[in-house]
């Protein structure tokens, strides 16, 4: 007698589940979908604009569409044994956790290219910049970057060419005394980046001017 009512209960319980995935009223709606490249080769970098993420659309229960968030969703492109050069990816919807009754009706791109180059790392000098005159009746007299010199990372063909890193502007307008700064280097879109992040300090003398 028991069992049967845990039958009935069961039965009861998978109608009420049929009702919220197919007998529900269905919606459609779009996404982004985040894009993780994972296992990059230590000795490659990306050097073409790889899109953050993937249009997708969904149909399925309108509860269902609607609690989706992209915070759990995610389409990874696997890099491992990847080689110098171009390769392409198909973009398909496999991968992408949705729940079960939710299916994905397109997707845009269906095809990602990534580029890649060999990473190569260099010592480069350090060169500050500056941007306006000091007061009238006064000349910059000096300025020194510390350190002098710093590693940088990024495409073999980009770094192999540079030879001088230079700083943010430094306005000096209208200044009578010495000063220190903080400063950061400017990278100009080269896609290279610090191999370790380091404070720049930049040092700046002024004088009188003694000419008449």
């Amino acid at each position: 007698m028991k069992s049967w009512h845990f039958k009935f209960l069961a039965v009861i319980l998978a109608v009420i589940m049929w009702y919220f995935v197919v007998g529900e009223e269905r919606a459609e709606v779009g996404l982004t979908v985040p894009l993780v490249l994972i296992n990059m080769p230590r000795d490659l970098i990306v050097v073409n604009n790889v899109p953050h993420g993937i249009e997708i659309r969904v149909n399925g229960p309108r509860s269902l569409v609607r609690s989706l968030s992209t915070e759990n969703l995610s389409k990874t492109l696997d890099l491992t044994n990847t080689r110098e050069g171009a390769v392409s990816f198909s973009i398909s919807s496999e991968g992408i956790p949705l729940p079960r009754g939710v299916k994905i009706t397109r997707i845009n791109p269906t095809q990602v290219t990534v580029v890649l180059q060999k990473l190569l790392t260099k010592k480069i000098n350090v060169q500050p910049r500056i941007s306006g005159k000091p007061a009238p009746g006064y000349e910059l007299e000096s300025i020194r970057v510390n350190p002098e010199q710093v590693d940088i990372a990024g495409p073999e063909e980009v770094v192999e060419k540079l030879e001088v890193l230079f700083t943010k502007p430094l306005d000096i307008q209208g200044l009578k005394s010495d000063f220190k700064q903080w400063t950061y280097l400017d990278f100009r879109n080269f896609q290279i980046f610090l191999v370790k992040e380091i404070p720049l300090e930049v040092e700046v003398k002024i004088k009188k001017n003694n000419r008449k």
